[in-house]
């Protein structure tokens, strides 16, 4: 990759059938994200993770 381009193999848009396929195989390919899933990991399994706690605002809608 260089210049912003990202080269993506015929056989791989050949394959996809949505966008959200092309998203994921995207993403396994981005090094960042992929170190910070091993870290997770790794902490998960050394008993680290911290537990998700969803977040969310009351947003106040008509049909109440």
């Amino acid at each position: 990759m260089t210049n912003g381009t990202i080269e993506i193999p015929v056989a791989v848009l050949s394959s996809v059938e949505t966008l959200d396929e092309l998203q994921d195989w995207l993403t396994a390919r981005n090094p960042g994200i992929v170190a910070e899933l091993r870290d997770a990991r790794r902490e998960d399994l050394a008993g680290e993770f911290k537990e998700w706690k969803p977040r969310h605002a009351q947003w106040p809608t008509g049909s109440k």
